[in-house]
């Protein structure tokens, strides 16, 4: 037995253990105290905002200048208030993930395994923060998704409305032109708004993966005037529903994000051996400059976190000007 003054490496090992997660419990408190400070300087902020709504409603028609500059700093004021939320809706994300990692490095169990990338493998804490940060990110994007489509759709249409209502008696020609723009907007805005229910609906995949990507392309590019060609022959071979259901997940995101970045013309769904590929002929991005965190994309977040929990690998090869080529190794099959 090693003697006092020779130390004992498994204790070492623990006390190295134990600081590394007080350090975590410590940061983990600071994030909190940050975020209650942001969250109520959002709160001051929106005060503000809804003061402002108050005081250009009891303004006098009778003043049109001074309502134009109270209106100009409203709308500017509740851009940054807009801003504030999404801000806070991401701390609020990484605050519960550092709870559960807290938890995870607290779990006293020593017959837990070590978490590997199997799903049979992960200890239960493991394979429930893995979870519970993929839904995390699901909500995250359909926030996003919500924020940059149907809400700013509605922003702008009560914008309109407000200039409406000041040229509607004066300058009735101006008046039915800039109806005709609201109508326009609402129309484009509600088929967005269809088009988000039917991606949070249950994927169909019943029909077989093929079709419902056939589907899901005649969808995108009647609604886009994006032209898409599909030919997976064989895909249905390889996958049980429950793959099915995620490769279609990962298909669908890509087209939107093709929708809402790409710029492209044409998108082409293939197999290349066991590999599953999207690609565009877009405008292309710089991977390095999105995997060193300098650009945030929440679609191409959601994607690697299915591959991931379908136990499968995502590549993504683009550059500038030359589009975007996305790589879904398709898994092995289950019963």
């Amino acid at each position: 037995m090693a003697g006092p003054g020779t130390g004992n490496p498994s204790v070492s090992l623990e006390r190295v253990y134990d600081q590394a997660g007080d350090s975590v419990r410590r940061d983990t408190r600071r994030v909190h105290e940050l975020v209650e400070r942001y969250r109520e300087q959002y709160r001051h902020r929106l005060e503000d905002w809804m003061q402002l709504r108050a005081r250009l409603d009891q303004r006098s028609p009778n003043r049109p200048g001074a309502t134009d500059a109270l209106r100009g700093e409203h709308e500017q004021l509740g851009r940054e208030v807009a801003i504030l939320r999404g801000r806070l809706k991401r701390l609020d994300v990484a605050e519960r993930q550092l709870d559960l990692l807290c938890k995870y490095l607290a779990d006293p169990d020593p017959s837990v395994p070590e978490p590997t990338l199997s799903d049979a493998d992960e200890s239960p804490a493991a394979l429930q923060l893995r979870v519970i940060q993929a839904q995390e990110g699901e909500r995250q994007r359909l926030a996003e998704e919500i924020h940059d489509g149907p809400a700013q759709v509605l922003t702008n249409a009560i914008f309109q409305v407000e200039y409406l209502d000041r040229v509607l008696s004066d300058v009735p020609r101006t008046a039915k032109a800039e109806l005709g723009f609201l109508r326009t907007m609402l129309r484009d805005g509600l088929d967005e708004v269809r088009a988000f229910i039917s991606s949070l609906r249950p994927p169909v995949v019943d029909v077989g993966l093929a079709q419902a990507l056939a589907d899901q392309a005649a969808d995108f590019q009647a609604r886009n005037g994006i032209a898409v060609q599909v030919n997976v022959n064989g895909v249905d071979a390889r996958l049980n529903p429950q793959q099915k259901a995620s490769v279609l997940r990962i298909a669908q995101e890509a087209l939107q994000n093709v929708r809402k970045h790409a710029a492209a013309t044409e998108v082409c769904i293939g197999l290349e051996g066991d590999q599953l590929t999207i690609v565009d002929n877009g405008r292309g991005f710089d991977v390095m400059r999105l995997a060193s965190g300098a650009s945030r994309n929440f679609g191409l977040q959601f994607m690697r976190e299915r591959a991931e929990l379908l136990g499968s690998q995502l590549q993504i090869e683009s550059r500038q000007g030359e589009g975007t080529r996305i790589l879904l190794s398709l898994p092995a099959k289950k019963a």
